[in-house]
């Protein structure tokens, strides 16, 4: 009986270890596929950017009283140009609801889009 038992256990820890492993695999496979959302984010971040902010934020020449910010490394400052933090949630606010003589993109893009462009702003 004591083999049996014995045998009964090597079973389970057979069984355990394929369980784990399997979970394991599956975890690697869902950081790909997180990877691959965070890398189509960036991309379509980008293309919302130079769609709807980079003729203000990246161009010398704007013939206006007040320039509007550069937003390279928006995120890697403790604070935002108008001395709000820099976090998420203030230049959300900021994208949303305009700034000065930044209009408001409320209407503009959709939550999806938002987080796209935040996401791509993070890595600027």
């Amino acid at each position: 009986m004591p083999a049996r038992s014995h045998g009964h256990r090597c079973c389970v820890l057979t069984v355990g270890l394929g369980v784990l492993a399997g979970l394991l695999c599956g975890c690697s496979g869902n950081e790909a596929a997180t990877g691959k959302r965070e890398a189509e984010m960036v991309s379509m971040g980008a293309a919302l950017y130079e769609q709807n902010c980079s003729a203000c934020h990246d161009v010398n020449n704007l013939q206006l009283v007040k320039k509007p910010p550069k937003l390279i490394g928006v995120f890697q400052k403790p604070k935002l140009p108008s001395g709000a933090p820099a976090t998420d949630e203030q230049v959300r606010k900021t994208i949303l609801d305009g700034r000065g003589i930044m209009p408001p993109f409320r209407q503009t893009l959709d939550a999806e889009q938002l987080e796209d462009l935040l996401k791509y702003l993070h890595t600027r």
